[in-house]
């Protein structure tokens, strides 16, 4: 009997056929080689990687560096509302500690930070609380958003839900993701929501800069699909393409992709119809005939774990898409 791709394996693992035993010798009149050969012994792959990151309160979009980072892609992203504790500062021989709390009027936790202890301040206040100023004894100081002093001291990882997802890239690369939140409608209404909803919740940006690289994997071991000089042919064609770098069709292509996988609430577009080769943003990847794209998220290095409604991530498992449906083309992942 000839077990489908996406059936349940039948040595009882609980995985797809596809995912499990396809390979195994017992199999080989059901499928062969994944059930379908390679089109090419040379098959790449589009993968872009979140370079930088940074996550910042609406309001304080203007305080954001964007000298050395290009922030195309954002996240509107609902966290717990926090605030500091009043009158929690407690100064140490070798750190500052604070009390932050999570929440308004339920579920409320009170974590305590550690600041390390820098000799030029010599005073503490708060400013509010969501800001704290450490003085430096010349009238000036720092001011410390409990936000950003969060992801930077709590060894705790902040829990964000994806809501929504946008790029802001332009045609020639001419705006970035700060000049359009400055008067984002979706944005507006986001904040509007979550606070009528609930007040234990607030809103968070987190902005990405992404690099782009070309994914190359050859197998010859079982064949390919096309005729030796056709492989060779499609190799020189991608390998002499302009070289990879950001430009509208990577962020166009990137932004799609983390749309149909995170599936935020208020994102329409591409929610369910990604990849599509009639998506005119990313026709070149189609042109080229290229196999795959992937997209690699780092939310870790800003102390975030990312989510929505619809998915979890795993930074060790980057979002992934064949180009072509999986039946009429052989993942070049696929060993």
């Amino acid at each position: 009997m000839k077990i489908k791709r996406n059936a349940s394996c039948p040595c009882g693992s609980g995985k797809k056929f596809k995912n499990c035993c396809i390979n195994d010798p017992k199999h080989s009149p059901t499928q062969l080689n994944n059930g379908i050969a390679r089109k090419y012994m040379s098959e790449f792959a589009l993968h872009t990687w979140s370079s930088q990151v940074t996550i910042v309160y609406p309001k304080l979009l203007e305080t954001v560096d964007v000298s050395k980072s290009a922030y195309h892609i954002y996240m509107i992203n609902k966290i717990k509302r926090l605030t500091y504790v009043e009158d929690s500062i407690k100064v140490l021989d070798t750190h500052v500690e604070v009390q932050v709390k999570h929440g308004t009027t339920s579920d409320i936790k009170i974590e305590t930070i550690k600041i390390p202890l820098h000799e030029k301040i010599v005073g503490y206040e708060f400013e509010s609380d969501k800001i704290l100023l450490l003085k430096d004894g010349y009238g000036g100081g720092l001011k410390l958003d409990v936000l950003w002093l969060y992801s930077s001291f709590s060894p705790k990882s902040l829990e964000c839900e994806i809501v929504y997802i946008g790029q802001s890239y332009g045609k020639m690369g001419d705006r970035d993701a700060l000049k359009r939140l400055k008067s984002h409608e979706t944005l507006q209404k986001v904040m509007a929501d979550i606070l009528y909803d609930d007040i234990n919740y607030e809103i968070a940006i987190t902005l990405w800069e992404f690099t782009p690289r070309l994914l190359q994997s050859i197998d010859g071991r079982s064949g390919y699909q096309v005729t030796e000089n056709e492989d060779i042919q499609h190799m020189q064609k991608v390998l002499s393409a302009p070289p990879l770098i950001i430009d509208n069709q990577i962020i166009n292509i990137t932004e799609a992709a983390l749309i149909n996988y995170f599936k935020p609430k208020y994102n329409d577009k591409f929610k369910n119809n990604f990849p599509d080769v009639t998506h005119k943003g990313y026709t070149f990847y189609y042109d080229y005939d290229y196999n795959a794209i992937t997209v690699e998220l780092d939310p870790s290095c800003v102390n975030i774990e990312i989510h929505s409604k619809h998915t979890e991530y795993s930074q060790y498992s980057p979002v992934e898409y064949l180009l072509n449906s999986e039946e009429k083309r052989k993942s070049m992942f696929i060993l």
